[in-house]
């Protein structure tokens, strides 16, 4: 099965000229994605790196918290690599013996230090520092033998839903404990009844993760036709990906905090009561009257 390395790169190392090594490296521009919309960008950017999985040994993104953060979202490990901040006349050295624009130069010269000390502080989870002597190239065919462990195949880009990812979302969204005062919420919130638990999620954190949340519930199967929650366990190319009752409802509260699920029969209606499994359906799909 033929994988791709997701490696975020300062300086870009997608600039360098691989083409004599027989490494096949993509890179995309993700200024376009930007200007184009810099609101909704990454999620954009990283579908448009999906597609290229496959066609490439690796694909080099910015170094950027944005892009990181968006991929291991998305369930796909990047590795984030960098010089050791000791070594920045070497590398400005090798970028102008490679013939990079002196504009591209002149603008790590003068960000290395920021940036450096930044990635530094960061706590990612597949991280490596060059050294001095290291050469890029040997660097790389090293990181690429560990394609089989953190890479990603053309199938299954499209299911990477785990349950994981969905507790670092959950998390990250849900309302911590000095975010309420006497028992309420003191920042802008939404409510979700939920199952076998009720939650406040923070809106700007439901923001923060919309598009996440979006792919996620649109991953499930069936969901446009309307399920139990019990069945979120299912994606549309048939993998389970979770058995947990407690991971299918986190999807269920996430989903109608986002305003991509519905829960259409009233609890008092129908059996679907606290304690039980309802029903649940995209909520576009209900809009519709379909």
């Amino acid at each position: 099965m033929d994988k791709t390395l997701f490696i975020a790169s300062f300086p870009d190392l997608g600039s360098f000229d691989f083409s004599k090594t027989g490494i096949r490296v993509g890179n995309i521009d993700n200024s376009d994605y930007y200007f184009r919309n810099n609101v909704t960008y990454i999620h954009s950017y990283i579908e448009s790196l999906k597609k290229m999985v496959g066609t490439c040994d690796v694909l080099f993104v910015p170094a950027t918290d944005k892009v990181i953060t968006g991929l291991q979202d998305e369930g796909i490990k990047c590795i984030v690599l960098y010089p050791n901040i000791s070594c920045k006349d070497k590398f400005i050295k090798d970028l102008l013996d490679s013939k990079m624009e002196e504009d591209f130069v002149s603008m790590i010269e003068s960000s290395w230090e920021f940036i450096i000390s930044r990635l530094d502080k960061k706590n990612y989870d597949y991280k490596f520092v060059m050294g001095e002597d290291d050469k890029v190239l040997d660097v790389l065919k090293s990181l690429i033998e560990k394609k089989e462990v953190l890479g990603v195949s053309k199938s299954d880009v499209d299911c990477l839903i785990s349950e994981e990812m969905v507790d670092n979302i959950f998390s990250y969204c849900l309302l911590r404990e000095d975010e309420f005062s006497d028992g309420k919420p003191n920042i802008q919130s939404v409510f979700c009844e939920g199952i076998k638990f009720d939650c406040f999620f923070s809106l700007a954190r439901l923001s923060d993760k919309r598009e996440s949340i979006s792919s996620l519930v649109n991953s499930i199967k069936a969901v446009d036709e309307g399920i139990s929650v019990n069945s979120l366990g299912i994606l549309k190319n048939g993998r389970i990906w979770t058995d947990s009752l407690d991971e299918k409802e986190k999807v269920m509260v996430l989903g109608v905090g986002n305003g991509d699920l519905i829960i259409p029969f009233s609890r008092f209606l129908d059996s679907s009561l606290k304690g039980s499994v309802p029903y649940v359906i995209k909520s576009e799909v209900l809009k519709k009257g379909i």
